[in-house]
C-alpha cells in the first residue's frame, strides 16, 4: 500500500469516527431531551388537559380514557344532575320529591354503566347515539326519559373553548377551562379536578359542574319561555284544527262490522290526503318561521322530529288502507309509538319551564 492509500484510509477512518461521535451525540441528546421531556412536561396537569383536547378535536376515544376518569366523572356529575331535579316542582310533596331522589340513587349504577359506551361512541362519531332496542336505557324502561336527563346535562351543547388556568397542589391539580353553550353563547369556566393515575394524570371530577347547570338553566329557560310564547298561537290554533280532525276521523271509521268497508277506507283516505297530512305540514312551516331564541333550539328540534314521525305514520296508514295492508299498518303503529315518545318529552319540557298549554297529538 503506497502512503497516499494509507493516508486515504486513514482519513476515511477519522471521517467514519467522527460521524459515529455525532451521531451518538445527537442519541444521548435525543434520549435526554425525552427523557427530561418525560419528567418536565408528559408527566403533567398541563399535558394531559392538552392531550384530552386533542382527543375530543380528533375523536380519540382511547385518549379520552386515558386522560379522563370516565367513571369518576360521571359519577359525580350524575350527582349534581339529579339531586335536587324536582326542586322546582311545586305540585310535589317534600315526601315525594325524596321518594324521586332516592329512586334517583338507586337506578344510578344501570345509568352509568349504560352510559360510558354511549359518551366513547359519542367521541369517536361527533354525534349522539340513541341507545339500541336493546339497551335498557331506551325510552324510559327504567322509568326516566334517558334522552331528556341527556339533554339536561348540557353534553351535547357544551363545546371546549380554552384552558385558562392549572394550579397543581401535590398530586392534585385544579384546572380552570372556559367552555361555551352552543344554545345561548354564554361563556362559562368550569373547575376540573385533576389526580395523578400511574404516569400520567386525569380529570376526575368537574368541581363546579352543578353551579355551570345552575347558571344556564335561567338563561336558557329565558329564551325556552320566549319562543314557547312565540309559537303559542300555532300551537293553539292546529290544537282545535286537529280536535276536529279527530272528530271526523272517529266518525268516518266507525264501523259494525269490525273492519273497513272499500267506501270507508276510500273516504278516509281523501280526509287524510286532504285534510290531517295538509294541516301537519302547514304547522311545521308555520312552526319553522318563528325564530329560535337562545335555549329554544332543542324544542324546535324536537317539534320538527315529532311532525317528521307523524307524517310518516299518515303515510303508512294511508298505504295500509288503500291497499289493505296489515304490515304497511303495523309500520304506521311503530312511527305512532315514536310519535308519542317524543310527544311525551315535549310534554316534559314545556312542563319544566311552567308552562302548561301542550301540543296535542293527532288522531
Amino acid at each position: 500500500m503506497s502512503t497516499f492509500d494509507w493516508q486515504e484510509q486513514l482519513a476515511k477512518r477519522r471521517r467514519r469516527t467522527k460521524y459515529e461521535r455525532i451521531a451518538t451525540l445527537c442519541l444521548i441528546v435525543f434520549v435526554l431531551g425525552f427523557f427530561l421531556w418525560r419528567i418536565f412536561y408528559a408527566n403533567t396537569p398541563e399535558y394531559a388537559l392538552d392531550r384530552l383536547s386533542h382527543a375530543l378535536a380528533a375523536h380519540d376515544s382511547q385518549s379520552l380514557q386515558k386522560y379522563c376518569s370516565l367513571k369518576d366523572v360521571t359519577s359525580h356529575a350524575y350527582d349534581d344532575l339529579t339531586r335536587d331535579m324536582f326542586a322546582s316542582d311545586d305540585k310535589l310533596s317534600n315526601d315525594t320529591k325524596v321518594m324521586f331522589e332516592q329512586f334517583y340513587i338507586k337506578i344510578k349504577p344501570q345509568i352509568l354503566d349504560n352510559t360510558q359506551p354511549l359518551l366513547l361512541s359519542y367521541v369517536e362519531t361527533g354525534s349522539w347515539q340513541p341507545p339500541g332496542s336493546d339497551n335498557i336505557l331506551k325510552g324510559r324502561q327504567l322509568g326516566i326519559d334517558y334522552e331528556y336527563l341527556i339533554e339536561r346535562s348540557q353534553l351535547r351543547s357544551t363545546a371546549f373553548v380554552k384552558i385558562e388556568s392549572i394550579d397543581r397542589t401535590g398530586d392534585t391539580a385544579l384546572a380552570k377551562v372556559q367552555v361555551r353553550d352552543e344554545y345561548t353563547g354564554t361563556l362559562f369556566t368550569l373547575n376540573l379536578l385533576l389526580t395523578q393515575a400511574g404516569d400520567n394524570w386525569q380529570v376526575t371530577r368537574i368541581v363546579n359542574y352543578r353551579d355551570f347547570l345552575d347558571f344556564l338553566r335561567p338563561i336558557q329557560s329565558s329564551g325556552l319561555t320566549a319562543y314557547i310564547k312565540a309559537t303559542k298561537s300555532i300551537i293553539d290554533k292546529y290544537n282545535d284544527i286537529m280536535d276536529t280532525q279527530q272528530t271526523n276521523f272517529g266518525r268516518l271509521s266507525t264501523t259494525d262490522k269490525g273492519s273497513l268497508t272499500a267506501d270507508q277506507r276510500s273516504r278516509l283516505a281523501g280526509y287524510i290526503k286532504s285534510d290531517i297530512i295538509p294541516a301537519l305540514e302547514k304547522r311545521q312551516q308555520e312552526l319553522d318561521a318563528v325564530p329560535v331564541n337562545d335555549g329554544a333550539q332543542y324544542l324546535q328540534k324536537l317539534r320538527a322530529q315529532e311532525t317528521q314521525l307523524s307524517l310518516a305514520e299518515w303515510q303508512h296508514f294511508l298505504k295500509g288502507i288503500q291497499e289493505n295492508s296489515f304490515p304497511e299498518l303495523n309500520i304506521a303503529k311503530a312511527f305512532h309509538t315514536n310519535a308519542l315518545e317524543l310527544q311525551h318529552r315535549i310534554d316534559d319540557v314545556m312542563k319544566n319551564t311552567a308552562v302548561n298549554k301542550m301540543t296535542k297529538s293527532i288522531p
